[in-house]
């Protein structure tokens, strides 16, 4: 293992656009807190997954100092795919959880944080949301995107996806590990 990128943002921020990029065409190797989440909560039914989910990984915070996401996602997928240079969280939600991440792996570990004006965070909510989805305005202020917002403090690089496309992110976050 060589590398292992934290993403953080906000919903809409591109995470999921920059994580494909980087899971199809960078080499990353993606580790999935809402697939484990899934899995553990095997029970859980469609409507309202979304906020099942968001509950279960807060209990698993609270019952593990957050550290679910290093001991039970990260190590056993590591112990899996052995051969896999470059791991990907695409998903960072808390601050203690990337404290968990650069105690365990130190200088594996980078941090990347997507942004954009609020307006167009809401523009990008609003063009892929589903008639049951949570509204904007109370998404914005469940815990975990409010922590999840918060982050931008703690990341080594911080891009604004209102700024720069998929493709220079993505060209960005490639080079940290050379300089």
């Amino acid at each position: 293992m060589e590398r292992i990128l934290l993403l953080s943002g906000a919903m809409g921020a591109g995470k999921t656009a920059v994580a494909a990029m980087l899971e199809s065409g960078g080499g990353f190797q993606r580790l999935s807190t809402s697939g484990y989440l899934r899995q553990y909560g095997a029970g859980l039914g469609p409507e309202g997954q979304r906020q099942q989910l968001q509950d279960l990984g807060d209990r698993l915070d609270l019952e593990t100092d957050y550290r679910w996401v290093v001991d039970d996602v990260a190590l056993p997928s590591f112990a899996r795919w052995p051969d896999a240079a470059h791991w990907l969280l695409d998903a960072a939600r808390k601050p203690r959880q990337v404290t968990h991440f650069r105690a365990q792996f130190g200088p594996m570990v980078r941090h990347v944080h997507l942004t954009a004006p609020d307006g167009v965070l809401r523009e990008r909510y609003t063009q892929r949301s589903e008639p049951a989805d949570t509204p904007y305005d109370k998404a914005i202020r469940h815990p975990n995107e409010v922590a999840a917002r918060g982050l931008l403090g703690e990341a080594d690089h911080v891009f604004d996806t209102s700024t720069m496309s998929t493709d220079q992110v993505v060209a960005r976050i490639q080079t940290m590990w050379e300089c």
